[in-house]
């Protein structure tokens, strides 16, 4: 058994630093270990630096991390639902919705941390496939050195911003967000982005880069490529933590809000296991931890309380959700497939 855990170790830590460009097949499996995705950026740092280890004390067992976007991890569990590559997995709204009829997760069981969160994040909206573990805000990030603070999302066509913009694709929760919401401002919305689509294309000449994901858009802050882009709040703070340049906005006040929720892969060789991870995730004194700098993921268990920047925006999650906008999900995931493919095919450079 030691044989096939560094094996499958060594190919997964492999496929990861390669970005997670395939989907392994299972070449065997320990007792002693799951795999769990994540998504790229502070989402792995944080995970690899409090949650690993506190699921490692509880259990006992190892968590092999794979970074990777939502809908990726949908389509390569679609395609090995007998031998998943993965035991738990991390959606967004989105992906989450487009998963449900693909039948590749499991019902959440009753798990000690579970009665901790308020009742909307305990996971019945979803038909009971899994908890909310936080909420990420929307904000535009800014180089306070080099540009002006904008106040919102259509300040990105100023001239002040001309050369230094930076997006990332529909492909992300990020990237369909900010296009509804630049598609609101327009007459548009959840079931018309055509308005946003057309004003995009005006943005090109302003377009510095197109990063693959919020991450790895984050980080062209730090090679100083761009100067004002969506983000994710916490990847903004992760950078000011880091000494980065940088600091955000919420454009007209009104925070756009991501519910990310994690999920039992259904034929997974280790549920129980799979559970005890996403319980982990869900305990106060792990959110505690993931909300101090210099992660500043916003909790859901509701014995966390909101202190430092993310009370700024919010004292407490219940005056986020009424200052925050949630979006139309289930409209979206309608079409989405082909947004997707539109914005790669339009809008590049």
């Amino acid at each position: 058994m030691l044989r096939h855990t560094l094996n499958r170790r060594t190919l997964l830590r492999t496929a990861a630093a390669l970005g997670a460009s395939t989907a392994l097949p299972r070449m065997g499996w320990a007792a002693d270990e799951i795999v769990a995705t994540s998504y790229p950026g502070s989402f792995e740092e944080a995970y690899r630096s409090i949650l690993l280890p506190a699921f490692a004390e509880k259990s006992g067992a190892d968590a092999i991390l794979t970074p990777l976007l939502g809908v990726d991890q949908v389509a390569k569990i679609a395609a090995a639902k007998n031998n998943p590559p993965y035991d738990v997995v991390i959606f967004d709204e989105g992906p989450l919705l487009a998963s449900l009829d693909k039948d590749i997760l499991q019902p959440y069981p009753e798990t000690p941390n579970l009665a901790g969160l308020p009742a909307e994040f305990q996971g019945e909206a979803n038909g009971g496939y899994g908890p909310t573990v936080t909420v990420q805000i929307i904000v535009l990030a800014y180089n306070p050195k080099k540009v002006p603070p904008p106040t919102d999302w259509l300040d990105m066509w100023k001239d002040d911003y001309k050369g230094r913009v930076g997006l990332t694709g529909m492909g992300s929760s990020l990237g369909t967000s900010y296009m509804t919401e630049i598609a609101k401002r327009l007459g548009g919305g959840e079931t018309d982005y055509e308005p946003a689509f057309q004003k995009m294309k005006e943005l090109l000449p302003s377009v510095a880069a197109i990063a693959p994901s919020p991450g790895a858009l984050a980080a062209l802050f730090q090679t100083g490529e761009v100067d004002i882009a969506p983000n994710y709040f916490n990847n903004v703070m992760l950078l000011k933590e880091k000494g980065v340049d940088v600091d955000y906005v919420i454009p007209q006040g009104a925070p756009v809000l991501i519910r990310t929720s994690m999920h039992v892969v259904k034929n997974t060789k280790a549920p129980e296991l799979a559970a005890q991870y996403i319980d982990t995730a869900i305990a106060a004194a792990v959110q505690q931890k993931l909300l101090d700098p210099p992660f500043y993921f916003v909790p859901t268990n509701k014995d966390v309380t909101f202190g430092g920047e993310v009370a700024r925006i919010a004292s407490d999650m219940g005056d986020l959700l009424e200052k925050g906008i949630l979006l139309d999900w289930p409209t979206i995931v309608k079409t989405r497939p082909q947004l997707i493919e539109r914005f790669n095919q339009e809008i590049r450079l």
